[in-house]
């Protein structure tokens, strides 16, 4: 006999599921397509334990008669398309026939359908119809509710994250459908809580309910791109508040994230917010490149590219560039007063940096080195600094040492002293400040979230925090944080705990990385001395690189330098 067998039909089926079901958030996205595609102005969600036990969506859309629904959950079975070439002229988002027949493999589902002449529900279990019957559903529309997803599937269903970041990621999901539906109502619970009762409006308005920490922005209006973006001033340390529709579909583009950016040019200080819809015609992209339809093909990339680059950058004039503001010169002026200034995202203060610098290297504390690998071996080494430094573009220093020439980078230097410092303060006890006057922070829903889910390890960590309707208030905060700081470090430390990847990163190690702000930064005119304490420091804890995993040294060995003039 030979070694390849045709598999089971059940094993087939369940296989071809878990390409489109990836977790409960998929389930949603499906049926809330099938919702629209069937004409909804109303669609209602809902979802137990993450999605895991229960999911709910009702819609009222044109219905379905008893014939189509006992077509609806097998494969390849479709009201959108009727021939392959089809799929390249589409205006609908489902047209594959897999979305209700792969959920229904999975799970147990009933599915109830008013087409406005005749009413019926249906009971499946893994993908086996077990009943269909009259049903007395008033109001015209379809209700689908999916329980128990991967019941049959356990090795499936043991891979699914937890019930509170399962949640999270079906809000992130319906917050898309409530950017790229505008007109559509929406109302979303979990576990009987109503996360959004949007009613249908704009996308401006839209865009404030899902980001409302954003202040400042424009729509946008191209040849084949529209939308609303945010000014160079209000931004994240990642992509997360950056969301692409190609024809109404959410997708993912490593190139459109990339383009986008590349319109702010100079004014890019991190990732901005932007809510782009991209449409052209069908028959110029592809949507059939990805199980999930997250990915889409262009037939001429360059094209839309350019329009969104050049949009972007129109949109931006809109703007007020930031305003530098010099002070004016007179006999007491000092030179080092002259060059400072302020703008809306960066101060410089007048008061004496050597005080400060006192101030960070006041306390006695045993540092721990974390770096796995060394640049160069820096132990051993008389600590010393052998001549007068040289300051280079107020920015980096160079000096001698034994065994040759060393140029510092001293912002990242002093980074990485106050992160090890406000890290130890972290490992040994936190000491945290009451807050006479709350700060209050508004974010969005899928943000809270995550403070939801972290507000026990955020208290543990100096941040305690209280929940409300449409804010977090900061009751208290670490004594290392200046209230100032707090809401930018507040937001980006929950910010960082959004993408999946970090939320494993300590969260000791992140608030270190946020706090650590407070170093010095790059043109600050630097003295002699401070630069000799700096580098002593460093070379005592033996680092090498900024928090970020930067060097903090560039070494020119006098071998080198001998070889070079040809001295050996």
């Amino acid at each position: 006999m030979g070694k390849i067998k045709k598999l089971p039909e059940h094993v087939i089926g369940k296989i071809a599921a878990g390409e489109v079901v990836a977790g409960p958030y998929s389930v949603v996205k499906e049926l809330v397509e099938n919702s629209l595609d069937a004409g909804a102005t109303k669609i209602e969600i809902e979802i137990k334990s993450g999605g895991k036990s229960y999911i709910k969506v009702k819609d009222n859309g044109e219905g379905m008669g008893r014939e189509d629904l006992l077509l609806s959950i097998y494969e390849h079975t479709t009201s959108k398309i009727n021939d392959f070439d089809d799929i390249y002229n589409l205006s609908s988002f489902g047209f594959r026939g897999e979305a209700l027949a792969s959920i229904a493999k999975v799970s147990r589902i009933v599915i109830t359908s008013n087409n406005g002449s005749e009413s019926h529900r249906l009971e499946a279990i893994g993908g086996k119809i077990k009943s269909v019957n009259e049903y007395p559903l008033v109001e015209k529309g379809t209700i689908v509710e999916v329980y128990d997803l991967f019941f049959n599937v356990p090795a499936r269903r043991k891979f699914l994250k937890s019930e509170a970041t399962e949640k999270r990621y079906v809000v992130e999901y319906v917050e898309k459908f409530l950017l790229s539906n505008p007109d559509v109502e929406f109302i979303f619970r979990a576990d009987n809580e109503i996360i959004y009762n949007a009613r249908a409006s704009n996308l401006e308005e839209r865009f404030k309910l899902i980001f409302p920490e954003v202040k400042e922005y424009t729509l946008i209006n191209g040849k084949y791109v529209e939308g609303i973006i945010s000014s160079p001033n209000y931004h994240r340390k990642n992509r997360t508040g950056q969301i692409f529709f190609v024809q109404k579909r959410f997708v993912m583009d490593k190139m459109l994230y990339y383009i986008f950016e590349n319109g702010y040019g100079e004014a890019l200080v991190d990732h901005p917010y932007g809510v782009l819809f991209i449409n052209v015609p069908s028959k110029l992209v592809d949507v059939n490149v990805h199980p999930q339809k997250l990915e889409v093909k262009f037939s001429n990339p360059n094209i839309i590219y350019s329009d969104i680059t050049r949009t972007v950058r129109e949109a931006l004039k809109k703007f007020v560039s930031k305003q530098i503001f010099v002070k004016p010169i007179n006999e007491k002026t000092t030179k080092s007063e002259v060059s400072s200034f302020e703008t809306k995202n960066v101060s410089f203060s007048n008061d004496s940096f050597q005080d400060k610098f006192n101030s960070v290297f006041k306390e006695s504390v045993n540092y721990v080195d974390y770096s796995k690998s060394m640049l160069f071996d820096i132990s051993e080494k008389n600590l010393e600094v052998k001549n007068d430094v040289v300051i280079l573009k107020k920015r980096y220093v160079l000096f001698e040492m034994e065994d040759g020439i060393y140029i510092m980078d001293f912002h990242a230097a002093h980074e990485r002293f106050i992160y090890e410092q406000i890290l130890e303060k972290l490992k040994v006890g936190i000491e945290k400040v009451d807050l006479i006057i709350p700060i209050e922070i508004r974010i969005g829903k899928s943000l809270k979230q995550i403070v939801k889910e972290k507000i026990d390890e955020l208290k543990e960590n100096g941040f305690e925090v209280k929940i409300e309707d449409e804010s977090v208030k900061i009751l208290s905060i670490p004594s290392f944080i200046k209230p100032s700081d707090v809401e930018d470090i507040f937001k980006e430390i929950i910010d960082e705990y959004r993408i999946p990847s970090m939320g494993t990163k300590n969260m000791k190690h992140i608030i270190a990385d946020k706090a650590c702000k407070s170093a010095v930064r790059t043109g600050y005119d630097i003295t002699e001395g401070e630069a000799k304490k700096l580098i002593e420091e460093v070379f005592k804890r033996n680092l090498t690189t900024c928090p970020h995993g930067r060097p903090l040294f560039l070494k020119l060995t006098f071998n080198e330098i001998d070889k070079y003039f040809d001295r050996t």
